[in-house]
């Protein structure tokens, strides 16, 4: 299991029940996302169900992340796949169903999208693999002209290129499925196409309202917008998803890698969890073993200093889910080990720049205690935050957390280089205790092991205790 790079799985029909969910948790998986764009309710309930049992059963917390549809455009259902060679045409109806196919008419159930369409406009779908131009635009149609080979399913989201459709942050169905991510104890919200901090103000101000603003909102980056807005993003939000398919859809391919970069830099700076999603072992949706190219792609990941990889389309309809957890596991776990080390300097002097608030500096001293001792580093955490500031500051040795919140510790699952531990405790002093026996036994820290315990910074006194494992 990676020491300090997470691992999340989406799920979906490929994924869902419980024997692959038990063994992706086993193989070290930390959190799992629920894309509300597809499947029902009952759907999400029966995986709900899964993870948490696979939870109980390992003794290991996992965070939940539900992902809202946002503000997207995305087509009807079409019965059929609508298959396009490039040069062909397909028209684009009002409508929420087709039967597609052959009959090549694409359902689209906004009618916003109809007013700001115009001839010559570039659609661009499935992650930017389907390109299509418009061509003509009728009264009662408009007609496409397929730019790349394309393969058009049900549900499928829509760019128009260089166009954004003012559509309000959350719909009603979102907000539907906010509420069933609040009665199913969900860890995180994924927040999509985010245009400024203020849709995330809308989310937070609603959670706020029902008493259940612990819930986390991950913002996702995908969108022209979000890039202009990206401090004030960061700022607002828990967490931030490089979401590279819809990224790929607003922008041009060639300034990806560019994008990325300075997301994760920024969230360093900012000391916020960042996440990486998006076509990471893309190949493994269909075949056992990843390319080459995937391979380099997620190592560069995680020499970037990411908290968590996050698998999407490999896990919830690819062939080889488990396969395509082991290879990304595979993969980390090598790169940790090796080229890792050499970038440790450079991730930790981002995240550790301009230090001036109190906490934040016993966080830092604390945590370069523990590297410039070679230690292992044990903090009992009530609420979360302490353990939340030594992530984000990006440790080099791995930390282990204690703490009798379930709750907390899910949230903390997907952090950087923090492993949680239950112990069941009434104080902190008690709880350090624990914590640093709990370790033991797990073996995370063995004998002759040097360890600094601490908590959170306490007035009047504090407790930093340094001791040798002897028996």
């Amino acid at each position: 299991m990676p020491l300090f790079t997470k691992i999340i799985a989406s799920i979906g029909p490929a994924s869902s029940d419980a024997a692959t969910i038990f063994s992706m948790v086993k193989a070290g998986v930390s959190g799992f996302r629920i894309n509300f764009s597809h499947g029902s309710p009952e759907d999400w309930a029966k995986y709900v169900d899964a993870i948490r049992s696979a939870e109980s059963r390992l003794g290991r917390p996992v965070a939940l992340i539900g992902d809202l549809q946002g503000p997207s455009i995305r087509i009807g259902r079409v019965e059929q796949p609508i298959v396009l060679k490039k040069g062909e045409t397909a028209r684009i109806m009002p409508g929420s169903e087709a039967k597609g196919g052959d009959e090549k008419v694409i359902p689209m159930p906004i009618n916003k999208f109809f007013d700001v369409i115009e001839e010559g406009d570039i659609l661009v779908m499935d992650d930017g693999r389907t390109r299509l131009r418009v061509s003509d635009i009728q009264t009662d149609y408009i007609e496409i002209t397929a730019l790349t080979d394309s393969v058009i399913t049900s549900r499928k989201a829509v760019t128009i290129y260089n166009k954004e459709i003012d559509l309000p942050p959350l719909s009603e169905t979102d907000m539907n499925n906010v509420k069933f991510a609040i009665a199913h104890d969900f860890d995180y919200i994924g927040l999509s196409y985010v245009r400024s901090g203020s849709d995330i103000d809308i989310l937070r101000d609603y959670l706020r309202r029902v008493g259940r603003e612990d819930i986390g909102i991950i913002a996702k980056i995908e969108t022209k917008s979000a890039i202009k807005n990206l401090d004030e993003i960061i700022e607002k939000s828990d967490a931030v998803l490089v979401a590279r398919g819809d990224l790929g859809m607003n922008f041009g391919l060639e300034e990806i890698h560019s994008l990325q970069s300075t997301i994760v830099d920024k969230a360093l700076q900012h000391r916020k969890p960042v996440i990486v999603a998006t076509q990471l072992l893309e190949s493994m949706v269909e075949k056992p073993v990843p390319t080459r190219a995937e391979v380099v792609d997620v190592s560069t990941a995680v020499e970037m200093g990411v908290d968590a990889l996050m698998l999407t389309g490999e896990t919830a309809v690819g062939k080889y889910p488990l396969e395509a957890v082991s290879w990304l596991i595979k993969i980390v776990n090598f790169v940790e080990k090796s080229t890792l080390k050499s970038e440790f300097e450079d991730i930790a002097k981002k995240a550790r720049k301009n230090i001036s608030e109190l906490k934040l500096m016993f966080a830092k001293g604390v945590i370069e205690l523990a590297e410039d001792m070679n230690a292992k580093l044990v903090v009992f955490s009530i609420y979360g935050n302490t353990a939340k500031r030594i992530s984000s500051l990006r440790p080099t040795i791995p930390v282990y957390v204690g703490s009798s919140n379930t709750s907390i510790m899910r949230k903390l699952a997907i952090l950087w280089g923090v492993q949680p531990i239950q112990v069941d405790a009434n104080n902190y002093e008690e709880g350090l205790q624990k914590a640093v026996q709990k370790a033991i036994e797990l073996g995370y820290i063995g004998y002759g092991d040097l360890v600094i315990a601490t908590y959170g910074l306490k007035e009047p006194r504090q407790r930093i205790e340094i001791q040798r494992i002897v028996s």
